[in-house]
């Protein structure tokens, strides 16, 4: 799945992983985790829409604000300067307005996503904005195959949130013909909800969506 001796590779499962138990829990299956400048993971936060609301414990549930990167970042010991700057967050999905600001008011100074988002993806807050772009934020991607999994499973995922395909959220997702038909038959034939419900290890879904 990821590059041969790629130092993210720990990182980037383990964000998967995170995706993949949102997606056990009902929430759109979107992970995020902070990794330091030797790629050890520090900090791992996942989507949790669809649980029931609360604010405990560093955890943001079933709240507009409870999103992966969100709940990552809380989970945070503390942001200590300047390590923090040496920081990154791996998110399996570009974030949103809400979770791109949150990364440049965090003191972190690297984001790498796997999946696009062409309806609400807003790095270019990071690089573009005339305050946010002078913090030099680095904006990177995932490898091809972590980007394939996760823009996978996150359509599946919206699929059935949404009981539908065509919706005009996930018909912008459209531009990725070969993902969104992948997806498509997934969720038609109901794979990732079998291996969900049979408590299936993240592995055997990353074997479906490849």
């Amino acid at each position: 799945m990821e590059r041969e001796g790629d130092p993210r590779t720990v990182g980037w499962h383990a964000a998967l992983s995170e995706a993949w138990d949102a997606y056990g829990q009902g929430s759109y299956p979107i992970g995020a985790v902070v990794v330091n400048a030797q790629g050890e993971v520090i900090a791992r936060g996942r989507n949790r829409l669809g649980e029931p609301r609360g604010v405990a414990g560093g955890v943001i549930s079933g709240h507009d604000l409870a999103h992966a990167e969100i709940n990552a970042l809380l989970d945070l010991a503390g942001t200590p300067r300047p390590q923090v700057r040496t920081w990154t967050l791996l998110t399996t999905v570009q974030p949103c307005p809400q979770c791109a600001g949150a990364v440049a008011m965090s003191g972190l100074r690297a984001l790498e996503y796997a999946a696009p988002d062409p309806w609400a993806g807003s790095t270019h807050i990071l690089t573009h904005d005339p305050y946010v772009s002078r913090k030099g934020i680095r904006v990177g991607r995932a490898p091809e195959g972590v980007q394939r999994a996760a823009l996978r499973l996150a359509l599946t995922g919206f699929m059935e949130a949404w009981n539908a395909p065509d919706d005009p959220v996930l018909r912008a997702f459209a531009v990725h013909a070969d993902d969104f038909a992948h997806a498509e038959r997934l969720w038609v034939g109901g794979t990732l909800r079998a291996l969900r419900s049979r408590g299936a290890a993240l592995d055997e879904a990353l074997a479906v969506l490849a």
